[in-house]
């Protein structure tokens, strides 16, 4: 079973780009709402819902863990990876990619304040921008817009712009996507970019690096493929409200405090 987690819903973004790589895989998704949005927590908060999201998915029966989160990513993947035994693939910006590509040497990455001030994302820049001017921004109050369901309202729309117009003015060329919620938001921002912009989403490059792992370990799906949907808030019902909404159809949601 492939199991992932994001603090909330967010990381659906990826579980679309992991289902269609990997049709016949059954996966588990986890949203940590309880605790969500991550961005405002300290580092031992996230490692410790972390460790705590990752022992349970285990029990579970994960075959692997995918943490779809950028800022659990940051803060709490090494020790994941020191407390699991199992392969576990995390996320980051799209930093290496649109910045090779950049033709006019400016590109812009978009994410919570947490993983913009992260220690992980100065070395990205360090190994793969350099001659590049990174603009960083934070998407403040996306992630709390996309768990409300709110992809389109007029609100949405202003706090996209409020963000994303002054960019324009930039010069830049290409935008990494460094929280799995903004790709929910890319209709919007495209109405401000158009189409001279390239975005960059990671979900794909994850799916593959999923798949990647999963042959390397001599893994298969034995034919037994099932989604499941779980959320850590006592109330399931705004999970199963915003799945078709965010991923085309509805499924049961359980609940699973954790605590």
């Amino acid at each position: 079973m492939i199991a992932m987690y994001d603090s909330g819903l967010g990381g659906l973004s990826v579980w679309r780009a992991v289902r269609a790589a990997l049709p016949d895989w059954p996966i588990t998704y986890l949203a940590d709402q309880a605790y969500c949005p991550y961005g405002p927590r300290s580092r031992d908060e996230i490692i410790a819902r972390a460790l705590k999201v990752g022992h349970y998915l285990v029990s579970q029966g994960a075959t692997i863990l995918v943490v779809a989160c950028n800022t659990a990513t940051t803060a709490a993947i090494a020790a994941l990876r020191a407390e699991l035994s199992l392969p576990i693939v995390g996320i980051e910006p799209a930093i290496k990619p649109a910045a090779a590509m950049s033709r006019t040497g400016r590109i812009a990455v978009l994410a919570t304040e947490y993983t913009l001030a992260s220690a992980r994302v100065k070395t990205l820049l360090d190994d793969h921008a350099d001659g590049v001017d990174v603009l960083r921004r934070a998407g403040h109050g996306w992630v709390e817009q996309v768990e409300a369901g709110e992809l389109s309202s007029e609100r949405t729309r202003a706090l996209v712009r409020s963000v994303v117009e002054p960019l324009m003015g930039e010069n830049i060329d290409h935008i990494a996507l460094g929280c799995t919620h903004y790709p929910f938001l890319e209709p919007l921002i495209r109405e401000v970019t158009g189409d001279r912009i390239q975005l960059y989403d990671p979900a794909e490059a994850i799916a593959r690096r999923v798949g990647d792992l999963l042959r390397q370990h001599g893994c298969d799906s034995q034919g037994d493929r099932y989604y499941r949907f779980i959320t850590t808030s006592a109330d399931s019902g705004e999970m199963a409200l915003r799945l078709p909404q965010l991923i085309g159809r509805p499924y049961p949601v359980e609940s699973q405090p954790l605590d």
